[in-house]
């Protein structure tokens, strides 16, 4: 028989870390929604979800793909405030977050889970920033005279 607390110990390490709703929406805010896609697919892994985490990659995409359509939209009009589009999906992707995941963040947190860093979250993020950066690059290298000028 295994001594309880070599027990309590197996159980700790075997109890996955996530994300925190502060880090994902810090994290969101700097470096966008992939990063928050990413983020949050994470803590879907975490709780077992694995169909759940598809889902965010999913929708995470279709919201660059809106905020990219909209900031050229607007790019045109002076008095837009630029902020307003990180705030917006930062937050929304908190409110998201807490309705979706809330219940299992404080489960989680009841039992003792642990969380990664900000630090780690934000590595995170900008990592999918490159990649976004990058993916939006390749795609004007394919359009014609998009980068003429």
């Amino acid at each position: 028989m295994i001594p309880y607390s070599q027990a309590v110990e197996q159980l700790e390490e075997e109890k996955p870390k996530i994300y925190t709703l502060n880090s994902i929406r810090v994290a969101t805010f700097i470096f966008g929604p992939l990063a928050a896609g990413y983020l949050v697919s994470q803590n879907y892994k975490a709780f077992n979800e694995k169909d759940k985490s598809t889902t965010t990659w999913i929708i995470a995409v279709v919201a660059l793909i809106a905020i990219i359509g909209l900031a050229v939209i607007t790019s045109s009009t002076e008095r837009f405030p630029r902020f307003i589009f990180p705030l917006a999906y930062a937050w929304g992707t908190f409110l998201l977050v807490q309705k979706f995941q809330g219940e299992q963040m404080k489960e989680h947190f009841a039992t003792g889970g642990k969380t990664f860093t900000i630090w780690r979250a934000l590595l995170a993020g900008l990592i999918c920033l490159i990649v976004t950066v990058a993916a939006i690059f390749l795609i004007l290298l394919m359009i014609p005279g998009a980068l003429d000028e």
